[in-house]
């Protein structure tokens, strides 16, 4: 189980080129389990990982959910330093027949370019309600585990998908917060992917440790929208056709 004696940096598993990775494992659920070790990872975008790392993925890893746009993954391309994991399934959280670019802008139109509760809760009106039931869909089969999730930063689309499963599962609010604010150790290897496929962020270092924080209350926030919008996760994830049956498999797969 998590343990509160250790920092954010030692839940960080140390890789070569993939920064932010983490298991998903051991939290106190609704029903009296934890969450099973082994089964459900986390990590920022995979270009930049080592042979090393290749053997890790292929040692404790079935499937990658990629949950970047195309032009994201396209742009990031030339960047790599080898052949990708076995098996990477896309599924993009926002429209992939939208421009990237204009997604953002559009977001960005609305609530400003900084990552906030509210820009989350944007996300879900523009689509990506829809994709996070289907990511659901995927992750209540047994087939593809053990699973890991990523986008580029391992924290904001990741971070929320991980929290919707935490949700369903019934662990705590302050666990999930918890869990989200462990990324701020993994910042650094952010920045420097991002120098690698030529993303470099603007401004002095502070400035960008700053903008990319995960403090817990955002996460928190968001789920609290999405239960006044909607009465809770897995209503709102019933709405987008997500049948009983799959919350249960959830649980299956990722409860002991």
């Amino acid at each position: 189980m998590p343990d509160p004696r250790r920092s954010n940096a030692d839940y960080i598993i140390p890789m070569d080129g993939l920064h932010n990775l983490r298991a998903v494992e051991g939290y106190a659920t609704a029903r009296g389990g934890r969450m099973r070790p082994g089964r459900l990872y986390r990590a920022g975008a995979w270009e930049r990982i080592s042979p090393r790392d290749r053997d890790w993925f292929r040692a404790h890893v079935r499937t990658v959910l990629d949950l970047r746009h195309p032009d994201e993954v396209a742009g990031a391309a030339p960047a790599r330093s080898g052949e990708p994991p076995d098996v990477v399934v896309h599924r993009s959280v926002f429209r992939p027949d939208v421009p990237m670019a204009e997604f953002i802008a559009e977001l960005n139109a609305v609530r400003g370019p900084g990552i906030t509760s509210g820009r989350y809760l944007d996300y879900l009106k523009v689509g990506a309600a829809d994709r996070f039931a289907r990511c659901v869909e995927l992750l209540a089969e047994e087939a593809h585990y053990p699973v890991l999730v990523n986008c580029t930063a391992g924290k904001d689309r990741t971070g929320i998908l991980v929290a919707i499963v935490m949700d369903l599962l019934g662990v705590d609010d302050q666990r999930i917060g918890e869990e989200y604010d462990r990324s701020n150790a993994a910042i650094d290897g952010l920045i420097a992917y991002l120098n690698a496929i030529g993303r470099t962020p603007e401004g002095d270092l502070d400035e960008i440790r700053a903008r990319m924080a995960t403090p817990a209350d955002r996460i928190l926030g968001f789920l609290d929208g999405v239960r006044t919008e909607y009465g809770s996760v897995r209503s709102m994830l019933s709405l987008e056709g997500v049948a009983d049956a799959t919350f249960e498999a959830l649980e299956k797969r990722l409860v002991a």
